[in-house]
């Protein structure tokens, strides 16, 4: 049976066994990645996904079930599976079924152009990255990883209320990791471009960017411990809030484990900092004109010139916080039950350069890799230990590389003591920021 025919079926039977309100969540996807080495392919893969989250409501209680096939078979499963599910809950977590939005926006999200690349041409152009990158200087002695990645998808939510909303997703990646060495030192780095477009992405681009972070980070030596001026370069500064985005969350709050709860309004950031989540960006990677329970989506500031202004929302989370959804529902995975969580995450950028951070600081350091971030950072407290690498600064410019430190701080505190935000924000990652300068940080070297 078509999907239409599938839906309505499973509308009538869940009706006819007590279900009061239902929604089917579809998801399907088509990715395509290939990995070189050495002029051949090392990795190649090609994936179908398709599959339905059923969830609906039985006896108060919000049931959830899914598969990956639809028949009459399906059916039976999916309203038994809810019914279930339902009744093994103790208790009622608010959860309902979403009308739908009067209106929705109009996003860029596909590229059928995308659709239409051959393998070949991805093959090709990663194994055109690799030789790029060996060819741009001697001291590249390989390159750990390297390719293209690609992802076709559409997502569909249509409910008994009436909602029937779907968006398609596209998007085209080329990645590449080179090892360097010289007089005995070793050093790699990574660079990649997401793009929405194929004609967006310069692989050459990518290949510079990727050689140029190896090198400078050669010969690296380490520093005295102390208290340093630090600036933290545009991906680590977006790795970090990346590590503690979860602090933004109504579904973290409501469980206990955000310190934000309850404090809108009050200033918990520099002045120069505001954080927006912003699904309607152009090309972005995590844009889309509704979120998983079907609310259309919509630009919003979290913290606006350092003042709190909203967590995060699904619409659970904020009838209990007293206040509307940010249309922030998600789904973790097909069968996962709808949580929160970011879009287009990320903190605005200023007109300054990042020389003019290094300008500022005078003598300090920058932060060009962050490690350890899944064991060494408290999520909730927002305090943190991570091995680090950067450069050294001296007179505003940048001296030498460093290796073999330590950085030590809070992320509450860092917000707080954030000085100059820079302007090289880029949003190829769905959380992202600009170079920060967030004055002293403690670092443990030699």
């Amino acid at each position: 049976m078509n999907r239409r025919e599938f839906i309505d079926k499973l509308f009538e039977k869940a009706a006819a066994c007590g279900i009061q309100e239902c929604e089917a969540f579809f998801s399907s996807g088509e990715s395509f990645e290939v990995d070189v080495l050495d002029g051949a392919i090392k990795e190649y893969s090609v994936s179908d996904s398709s599959g339905g989250c059923f969830r609906g409501l039985y006896n108060g209680r919000m049931g959830y079930a899914s598969t990956q096939i639809e028949d009459e078979e399906a059916i039976e499963m999916l309203t038994e599976g809810v019914k279930n599910n339902a009744s093994l809950l103790e208790t009622d977590d608010g959860e309902s079924i979403f009308e739908g939005s009067a209106a929705y926006p109009q996003v860029n999200t596909y590229d059928e152009a995308v659709t239409q690349i051959p393998a070949s041409e991805k093959i090709a152009l990663s194994l055109e990255l690799e030789k790029l990158v060996k060819s741009l200087d001697a001291r590249v002695q390989r390159v750990e990883g390297c390719g293209v990645n690609s992802f076709c998808g559409e997502t569909r939510i249509v409910n008994s209320k009436g909602l029937d909303v779907s968006c398609k997703r596209a998007n085209y990646t080329a990645g590449v990791a080179p090892v360097v060495s010289e007089n005995g030192k070793v050093n790699f780095s990574f660079a990649h471009k997401f793009a929405r477009h194929p004609g967006d992405i310069d692989i050459r681009e990518v290949a510079e960017k990727s050689v140029k972070r190896a090198l400078d980070g050669l010969n690296a030596r380490t520093i005295p411990s102390g208290q340093y001026k630090c600036i933290l370069r545009n991906d680590m500064a977006g790795a970090l809030l990346a590590t503690f985005a979860g602090v933004f969350s109504g579904e973290s709050a409501r469980k206990g484990m955000s310190l934000l709860k309850g404090r809108e309004g009050e200033i918990i950031a520099s002045e120069c900092v505001t954080l927006t989540d912003d699904p309607l960006l152009d090309g972005a990677p995590a844009s889309a004109p509704f979120d998983s329970e079907g609310v259309a989506c919509f630009t919003k500031d979290i913290i606006k010139n350092g003042k709190f202004i909203t967590l995060l929302h699904n619409r659970v989370t904020a009838k209990e916080a007293g206040t509307v959804t940010t249309a922030n529902a998600s789904k973790g995975g097909l069968a996962g039950k709808v949580s929160v969580a970011p879009s287009n995450l990320f903190i605005n950028a200023s007109d300054k350069t990042p020389d003019d951070l290094y300008a500022e600081a005078g003598d300090g350091l920058l932060i060009t890799s962050l490690m350890g971030m899944h064991s060494g950072a408290n999520p909730i407290s927002g305090d943190f230990s991570l091995g680090a690498k950067g450069f050294r600064i001296e007179d505003g410019k940048i001296a030498y590389p460093v290796e073999q430190i330590t950085v030590a701080g809070n992320f509450f505190e860092i917000l707080k003591n954030v000085r100059t935000v820079a302007n090289d924000l880029e949003l190829d990652r769905a959380i992202a920021s600009p170079s920060l300068y967030i004055g002293e940080i403690s670092v443990a070297g030699k």
